[in-house]
């Protein structure tokens, strides 16, 4: 797939209406980039569709990857990720959920959870994947929460 822009696919003055409420696109995929966790999608096909552009990833991504079937995405994981999704195409499940050390050597652990996706009359329609580096919640030595608003306000950002 070439390096397509959103703006190459969709005006991001485009309006995206939801059950509730309605948003631009650009501003849907500016407020996607900023949340602390990893999206990806594949669609009913098992076609792997769409992730989340967020930056200092955990999970790697290509956007090469986009429009291939995800088993040929993980070949060292196949049979679990073909289970995975026989499960949710057959309803027998609707998520799955692993936690598991970085890959990269570093300490700390990586959350994953898969969920089907599902229409309003259960019509399977694809996967839909999160990840999170546990470790930005974590709490950290001589940081915790304010008590009261005042003190919340004055909270300087590093």
């Amino acid at each position: 797939m070439s390096e397509e822009k959103l703006s190459d696919l969709v005006s991001p003055e485009a309006v995206i209406n939801f059950e509730t409420g309605a948003i631009k696109a650009g501003t849907l995929d500016s407020i996607i980039k900023l949340l602390p966790f990893e999206m990806g999608f594949c669609d009913a096909d098992d076609i792997f569709r769409w992730y989340s552009n967020n930056p200092n990833r955990v999970h790697g991504r290509r956007k090469e990857a986009i429009g291939r079937p995800v088993l040929e995405l993980h070949p060292h994981v196949e049979h679990y990720v073909d289970k995975l999704l026989k499960d949710f195409h057959s309803g027998a499940r609707d998520e799955w959920e692993f936690w598991f050390p970085k890959r990269s050597g570093e300490a700390g652990q990586i959350y994953q959870k898969f969920m089907a996706v599902r229409d309003e009359n259960g019509k399977y329609l694809g996967c839909m994947d999160v990840t999170v580096n546990i470790d930005l919640f974590k709490g950290k030595e001589g940081k915790n929460t304010p008590d009261t608003i005042e003190e919340f306000t004055a909270v300087i950002p590093e």
